[in-house]
């Protein structure tokens, strides 16, 4: 028999808690307990008794906070206690929709970075043109790395996408300015040199129109880069399913040919929803956290808490730590 799975969700921090609640109380999954995190008001609302643990807090996250000093100035907040049993393996899995800085900070200060790592990035699943999906990181916990950062990056990237998708090497290329070698300043000159060195199954860099046609499993950057790569992509998804709308809405010709349509305009918003892949979650810390959108649903956390099992169930994050301190090929 399989030991239950304790996944924690931190309640306050997004913009519709009331969603969250929602998803709370009509989720069922006998492998899954959930904890949950919240002041009174909240979590008065969650009605559900059945593999539920509610969580009282007295205090909230806010992103005013400053986020290096979180963890000490609020230990009663819904995000730290959340993290705190984390990291006394109260729950394996935390989840939270709160300030990415707070989170990204109070994540590393309690829960600790892995050996060899100094700066952890946050990844995430994306979209392609095909029915596949890449690994974007970092997507902006460091505006400033090291190649060596970038290098860990690949080596992390790599462990998720083999364990969870069953892909034997995964496929890494460097986001840059040109495919050239020669090409962007000198961390990523040097990021290059490292990863053509160290990483089986480097493509060399790609340029970001590219990104989109899944040409490789995983794409890095240092996080400034990998920000704005990951907000375009989201803002033109958003603009052109507008634009479309708006052709479509012109006359009575064009709203009869959307109708015809209506199904493939569908399909290609639901590819580009950030709701239906779960979360971003830390590469280099010695427990795993997922940090999902501040707007998220129902369908959101769903997908997060999927990605949740998912690494739960492979050891993930023990094989991430035996590989990379231990020098292991896993």
């Amino acid at each position: 028999m399989h030991r239950i799975m304790k996944i924690g969700i931190d309640i306050l921090g997004v913009d519709a808690p009331e969603k969250i609640i929602n998803f709370i109380n009509t989720y069922k999954d006998d492998e899954v307990e959930l904890y949950v995190y919240g002041m009174e008001k909240e979590l008065v609302k969650v009605t559900k008794t059945e593999n539920i643990v509610k969580n009282l807090c007295t205090e909230q996250v806010f992103m005013e906070d400053d986020s290096a000093r979180v963890h000490r100035k609020k230990k009663d907040a819904s995000m730290i206690r959340l993290l705190e049993d984390l990291k006394n393996d109260v729950i394996d899995v935390a989840i939270s929709g709160g300030s990415t800085g707070a989170f990204m900070a109070s994540s590393i200060f309690m829960l600790g970075r892995i050996e060899g790592v100094s700066k952890p990035g946050l990844a995430s699943l994306l979209p392609t043109r095909s029915d596949h999906k890449f690994l974007l990181t970092d997507l902006g916990a460091n505006v400033e790395a090291r190649p060596e950062d970038i290098l860990n990056y690949a080596k992390l990237g790599q462990l998720y996408m083999k364990y969870i998708y069953n892909i034997e090497t995964p496929s890494v290329a460097l986001l840059n300015v040109g495919v050239e070698e020669t090409k962007g300043n000198k961390v990523y000159k040097e990021a290059h040199q490292l990863l053509k060195s160290n990483i089986p199954n480097f493509n060399g860099n790609i340029e970001s129109r590219n990104i989109l046609e899944h040409t490789n499993d995983i794409v890095v950057s240092e996080g400034f880069a990998g920000n704005i790569m990951l907000k375009t992509i989201e803002g033109v998804a958003g603009s052109l399913g507008k634009m479309v709308k708006g052709i479509f809405m012109q006359n009575l010709k064009t709203k009869i040919g959307g109708l015809l349509v209506k199904s493939g305009i569908n399909a290609f918003r639901k590819k580009f929803d950030y709701s239906e892949y779960g979360g971003a979650f830390l590469l280099g810390i010695k427990k795993p956290s997922i940090k999902v959108h501040g707007a998220s649903d129902e369908n959101a956390l769903y997908y997060a808490v999927q990605q949740a099992k998912q690494i739960h169930k492979t050891k993930l994050y023990d094989i991430m730590i035996e590989t990379m301190e231990k020098g292991e090929q896993k």
